[in-house]
């Protein structure tokens, strides 16, 4: 690969064929075409999203031009494609899901793109032509750089442009960075191909100074796409991003040495990306975190203005409040939260749970490995220590914070809401709701509309029934702001609909035992005024749910079951109509139950007072569907937690786009799809 004082890219293959410099052009032609693409798009949604809002009839969220309702059927068709997914590959007791067809797409676009321009004009067979598809493929390798970096960036100019968050382009980074890694590997295969037809390999990486630095960025690079992979990333996140950036340094090193004079710039572009970024996020450091900066504030902050209180919660999760900060965000946003006098030199994204409005940034962060247990260790310490299951003042940590970041489309614009979480998910749906709410609240004191949006649909699916406790206040609180407005305003058309599945739970066996088809619902049964009928029970809230089984009836079902008492008991059948529960529901045992104190009576499950509470797992098709069956524009699905029901969502939703012919002459009106997962 001696390459030292040659000006190879404006060589050709041939007549009529470009020339190295020209192949690299075409391909970031190929890339911008994209991007613009993308950034038209998003422009064209921030307009709607503003037009809906201006619009005085009943049915804002629908187009009401002849373009709009054209761009409106090829978004449907767009999303039916793009968000299908292909089925999920079991590999033992694994299940792989695998990532839309619109990702995959684009990543495989970019292999072909990169593929063809490689090698277009060469016969591969031909040894004379072995030299040349080599340098080629060294210029289309290195041409692909400033992508990997831009789409790497927390301070994203494609997501900015393209309305993506940082989260999302990762993991376009990392599959077009395996593309750089092959792209890499046929330059030096063709080279060593070469080499190889006069036993001249090694001799060439021993002392040839270019082969010697094209081999070691190789084998960095390889390195690199190795340790990508998310098994390696999930044992240790920390030590993986440390080794990244290391690693990525030497690469870049070894590539600027081993690349001729005339293609360098292309290593000094994505430096120049990286110096860019790492400068704006000590920027966004500063300003968040540092009062000195905000010199117009009025309040008295200390110097490091950012101060938390560690609370533990059941479940092995910790609430983190930090009160009065610098920032303001969006729902649906998150920050990396560093403490360095309880975790020191570590830095870990979480998603804000409150709203600007609540005049603090607060978390619940499930105590895993690593950082997130001994955040955890340390409100149960001090929590002991104080005698108190609240966080004292005493417990206050200084906390670093930088974003926020992390986008969705707002909301507010859509006629209809459905939002699934599982477990932590919780955190993200809950803030996209609140902010619904609280732009009603504010529209009932303005002349402006401040949200379209007619109906909410909230599913939250949990194990155990002490999760419960984690968000109950904030949703006891939106169905009293909600009953509030109605009280205001009778001829209000808003409506909030929070349904609880529980999954596995050690005090509710019972009932999938011995469950009365008269009273059982799944697990739990409600209780009633036998003397009025549903709908007067209903409208008088006077609905509580209580748990059938005691510890010690559940004991006694497991032993006639062969369910140990240290087990746990989950319920793996699917609810497809939640005003229908089936009475009698499949049950598993998996882990230890945690210990509970006996009693001989029923003991409450928690007063879910205008929550509908049924144990099992959600039917997302059904859940959609009869939301869609009463929507009057465009409608919003949002779906966090684990994949298997981010998967079955993005199913449903595709499905029913297809099946209701959205847009394309029915009348159904369009579904937005946002999948929180943080990666494939």
């Amino acid at each position: 690969m001696d390459m030292s004082g040659m000006d190879m890219g404006g060589m050709s293959a041939g007549a009529g064929i470009p020339t190295y410099f020209e192949f690299q052009q075409y391909y970031w032609a190929v890339v911008g075409t994209v991007i613009a693409t993308a950034t038209v798009a998003n422009v064209l949604n921030r307009f709607l999203a503003k037009q809906r809002l201006l619009d005085k009839s009943k049915t804002p969220s629908q187009p009401k031009s002849s373009f709009f309702q054209a761009y409106a059927t090829v978004t449907a068709i767009t999303r039916e494609v793009a968000n299908a997914t292909l089925q999920p590959v079991k590999l033992g007791g694994y299940t792989l899901h695998l990532a839309p067809i619109g990702p995959v797409s684009l990543v495989l676009a970019n292999l072909l793109t990169i593929l063809v321009m490689m090698f277009y004009g060469f016969d591969t067979a031909n040894w004379l032509n072995w030299e040349n598809i080599g340098y080629r493929a060294g210029f289309m390798t290195i041409c692909q750089l400033p992508l990997i970096i831009l789409l790497a960036g927390k301070q994203n100019i494609i997501g900015l442009l393209t309305g993506s968050s940082h989260e999302q382009l990762n993991w376009y980074h990392r599959w077009v960075s395996r593309t750089l890694w092959l792209s890499a590997t046929i330059h030096m295969g063709f080279w060593f191909r070469d080499y190889g037809r006069f036993h001249y390999i090694l001799t060439m990486i021993k002392t040839d100074y270019y082969t010697k630095h094209g081999f070691a960025a190789w084998i960095i690079l390889t390195f690199i796409f190795l340790t990508s992979f998310a098994p390696v990333r999930r044992w240790n996140y920390e030590f993986f991003v440390i080794q990244h950036i290391v690693t990525m340094a030497g690469f870049l090193a070894a590539t600027y040495l081993h690349a001729p004079q005339e293609v360098k710039v292309w290593v000094w572009i994505p430096i120049g990306f990286v110096c860019f970024d790492r400068f704006a996020r000590i920027l966004i450091l500063a300003f968040a975190n540092l009062s000195a900066i905000h010199f117009w504030s009025k309040k008295q902050r200390p110097f490091f203005a950012n101060q938390a209180t560690f609370t533990p919660l059941a479940g092995n999760v910790t609430r983190i409040t930090v009160r009065d900060p610098l920032i303001t965000w969006r729902p649906g946003q998150h920050v990396f939260l560093s403490c360095h006098s309880v975790v020191p030199l570590q830095s870990h994204p979480f998603t804000i749970m409150s709203l600007p409005s609540d005049d603090k940034i607060e978390f619940l962060v499930r105590a895993e490995k690593g950082g997130t247990r001994r955040f955890f260790r340390f409100a149960t310490k001090h929590s002991a220590l104080l005698g108190e299951t609240q966080s004292s003042e005493n417990s206050k940590r200084t906390v670093f914070i930088e974003g926020p970041y992390g986008t969705v489309r707002p909301l507010r614009q859509f006629d209809s809401v459905v939002l699934f979480a599982g477990g932590m998910g919780c955190t993200y749906t809950l803030p996209l709701m609140r902010d619904i709410v609280h732009a009603w609240k504010r529209e009932s004191q303005s002349t402006l509309r401040l949200a379209v949006t007619k109906r909410v649909k909230f599913v939250w699916v949990i194990k155990s029934r002490s999760q419960l406790t984690w968000l109950e206040p904030e949703l006891q609180s939106v169905l009293q702001d909600l009953k509030n407005l109605g009280l205001q305003n009778p001829q209000m058309d808003r409506e909030i609909e929070i349904s609880i599945y529980l999954t596995c739970d050690e005090a509710l066996e019972k009932s999938t035992r011995t469950a009365a088809p008269t009273q059982q619902r799944g697990y739990t049964e409600i209780s009633r005024n036998d003397d009025i009928d549903e709908k007067k029970a209903l409208e008088a809230e006077n609905v509580v749910v209580r748990s059938i089984s005691s510890t010690s009836e559940s004991s006694q079902a497991n032993q006639t079951t062969g369910c140990g008492v240290t087990r746990k008991c989950c319920c793996t059948m699917t609810i497809e109509n939640e005003d229908d529960v089936a009475f009698v529901q499949k049950c598993t045992c998996s882990g230890k139950a945690a210990t509970t104190t006996p009693s001989s009576s029923a003991t409450p499950l928690v007063d879910m007072k205008g929550f509908k509470s049924m144990t099992g797992r959600p039917h997302p098709r059904s859940i959609i569907h009869h939301v869609l069956e009463h929507a009057e524009g465009e409608s919003a699905v949002v779906v966090c937690g684990p994949r298997g029901l981010a998967a079955d969502v993005r199913h449903s939703v595709v499905s029913l786009s297809d099946e209701r012919a959205v847009h394309k002459g029915t009348g159904a009106q369009g579904i937005y799809l946002h999948v929180e997962n943080f990666g494939w």
